[in-house]
């Protein structure tokens, strides 16, 4: 089983418009509705993928209850937990002519200090051999050192750690919770580490160094770059960029999930994720790709090692 604990979870709405113009009406031809934030994006991609998931995340509100609506239909089991923190709405406005995405995404706001008791009761379902998936911001109001001790526990037990985050959480997860696996872009990684080299080997280099194992680094269309103890692995596509690219890095990490979770050698691994984010940004709305689209674009991806 895989698990997605994210604790700052969002209504994701995308409207798609022949033009984006400033200080004008615009009555979009589509929208999209869609249970959102990086949690909730990357078990939605997962259950795409045909793996059991179980998302572990706080709603409130009338938004908190239509995006547990809109996750029903889709596969993934969850487990909500309760809150006074209104559950926020992000916006993406999509110019198919420009080809350019305007997006508006509301800060989540502050827990309200109840939540990690809830996720601590969540996380006891963690059983070993099991994968535990932390994705997306920590809101302000989260005692970090407590939930940093909870996801180092279920390591302890047994389960695999992947995170995705930035902010003062990481650092800590870093030491004191040792992932099996983080995955994070390019900017994340120079806050990590107070120094962003144009070579993406120099930074992942010293990201490692801070106490990544497996480490990921995103770079957008330039691709990505993995290190893992068998050496450095490049992963690049020549397929062209998506014009919809909200929510691809969380489906990469669900590409990613899914394959480690079946064994799959990491270079191949990075290969179904590299094609999972390349599909997902190929239609408005995230964690939407089909299987066409994958096989087509995984057919153009490639994973390449850089030295042992």
């Amino acid at each position: 089983m895989i698990h997605a604990l994210g604790l700052s979870p969002s209504l994701d709405v995308v409207y798609v418009l022949d033009a984006v113009t400033t200080g004008t009406i615009h009555r979009p031809r589509s929208v999209v509705r869609l249970a959102g934030g990086k949690s909730l994006n990357v078990a939605r991609a997962l259950a795409r993928l045909g793996r059991p998931v179980r998302a572990v995340a706080p709603l409130a509100g009338p938004l908190g209850d239509l995006v547990a609506d809109l996750l029903e239909p889709t596969g993934v089991e969850l487990v909500r937990l309760s809150t006074t923190a209104p559950t926020r709405m992000c916006v993406s406005a999509a110019d198919e002519t420009a080809g350019t995405l305007t997006e508006f995404y509301e800060v989540a706001p502050p827990a309200d200090g109840t939540e990690l008791d809830q996720v601590d009761a969540a996380l006891a379902d963690v059983a070993p051999g099991d994968w535990l998936v932390l994705s997306g911001s920590v809101p302000p109001g989260v005692d970090l050192d407590l939930l940093v001790a909870l996801l180092a526990g279920v390591r302890e037990r047994g389960a695999r750690l992947v995170v995705d985050t930035h902010g003062p959480v990481l650092p800590l997860l870093l030491e004191v919770a040792a992932p099996d696996v983080v995955k994070i872009n390019r900017s994340e990684a120079a806050e990590l580490v107070g120094r962003d080299p144009a070579d993406l080997e120099e930074l992942g280099a010293a990201v490692r160094a801070a106490g990544a194992g497996v480490l990921v680094l995103t770079d957008g269309s330039a691709g990505a770059v993995s290190w893992d103890d068998d050496g450095t692995w490049r992963v690049t596509t020549d397929a062209a960029p998506g014009g919809f690219p909200v929510g691809s890095g969380d489906c990469f990490l669900a590409g990613l999930v899914a394959d480690l979770a079946s064994d799959v050698r990491l270079p191949d691994a990075l290969v179904t994720a590299a094609a999972v984010g390349a599909a997902n940004a190929a239609v408005p709305g995230g964690a939407l790709f089909d299987d066409a689209t994958l096989a087509h674009l995984r057919a153009r991806t490639r994973a390449a090692r850089v030295h042992a």
